[in-house]
């Protein structure tokens, strides 16, 4: 019994801690992470039309979207592929609202290395929806798309898309 009591008391001083970031730490413990895998490179001249990455479950924030390729992409003006992350709200579900738009079209910029993280939300030019589109209520729904330039694009390699949401109370 004195265990349990124990271990509940650390629950709360992590919770009633004032000034200590115990808030931000308990976020940290509890966001959502939604993850998508691309199990086979897609060819230079196929799409992959929009589908669903995950269905948020609390109200949250999206505050982490990386893409992570499993074969190096050096970015081409000409032909390149564009990732579509978007939101589709529970309330208005036919109408996406576009959050983060990344084409492979500039190189140096938008070059991927093969097994890293491309921070998504880490240069604002991939980020197209404005500050509160990236609030989230229970229900609403985050889907993504590849196009392609042209007919000839560019191959889409075998990768893993991760989104990370912390919850919020407001």
């Amino acid at each position: 019994m004195a265990k349990i009591a124990l271990a509940l008391q650390s629950l709360i001083s992590l919770v009633t801690a004032a000034g200590s970031g115990a808030e931000d730490e308990m976020r940290k413990m509890n966001r959502q992470v939604a993850l998508w895998k691309n199990d086979a490179a897609v060819a230079t001249n196929t799409a992959i039309s929009e589908r669903n990455v995950t269905t948020v479950r609390q109200k949250s924030r999206l505050v982490k979207a990386s893409l992570v390729l499993d074969a190096a992409v050096t970015g081409t003006a000409t032909d390149f592929f564009t990732v579509l992350i978007d939101k589709r709200t529970a309330a208005a579900p036919a109408t996406p609202v576009n959050l983060i738009t990344f084409a492979a079209d500039t190189p140096t910029t938008d070059n991927c290395v093969a097994f890293a993280e491309k921070d998504l939300l880490g240069l604002a030019a991939y980020v197209a929806g404005g500050s509160a589109d990236f609030e989230f209520e229970e229900g609403d729904c985050v889907t993504v798309e590849i196009t392609k330039s042209t007919a000839t694009g560019m191959t889409f390699p075998v990768g893993t898309l991760k989104l990370e949401f912390e919850p919020r109370s407001a």
